[in-house]
């Protein structure tokens, strides 16, 4: 039986045929499920620069798992390790301000008082295009009726409109 496990996975050949990739797929299929699932939607839905970071890097090593160009139980390890690295590093966001801006960033200010704030709007390479698109998603037609535009974290833009 475990005979038939080390030919299933590959784990002692140098290339991989091509049922032992499969294999392989399958193994890993399942366990990224688990790791997002420990990990928490948070990984991939707020995408803020940490979140793309895990993600990819989730991503690269998983994928090593599958080719066959490194040692399959060591890359799953390190997958392992890295979605406990991202709950602990959730975890001191949550519990402290100076950890989540390092992590997640801060929001920018572009528009405020009916001006545009040039030098952050040059600073983050963003387009006046930008800001109709922000605009016309938030149902408002002319920067009178803004109050504050924002540049957040995830690299969405939010439109705070005028109470009148």
């Amino acid at each position: 039986m475990i005979i038939i496990a080390i030919d299933l996975l590959g784990l002692e050949v140098k290339d991989l045929e091509w049922y032992q990739m499969c294999t392989r797929t399958i193994i890993v299929f399942f366990v990224a499920l688990v790791f997002i699932r420990v990990s928490g939607m948070r990984t991939f839905g707020t995408q803020s620069a940490f979140d793309v970071v895990v993600s990819l890097t989730l991503g690269a090593i998983l994928s090593r798992c599958i080719t066959g160009h490194y040692p399959f139980f060591s890359c799953l390890s390190a997958a392992a390790l890295l979605v406990v690295l991202h709950q602990v590093v959730a975890f001191l966001t949550y519990r402290s301000n100076k950890v989540r801006k390092m992590t997640e960033g801060e929001p920018i200010l572009l528009f405020e008082e009916g001006k545009k704030i040039e030098k952050n709007l040059s600073e983050y390479s963003i387009m006046e295009s930008e800001l109709q698109q922000a605009l016309h998603q938030a149902n408002v037609d002319s920067y009178e009726k803004v109050k504050a535009i924002w540049l957040e974290p995830s690299g969405s833009i939010s439109v705070i409109k005028n109470e009148s």
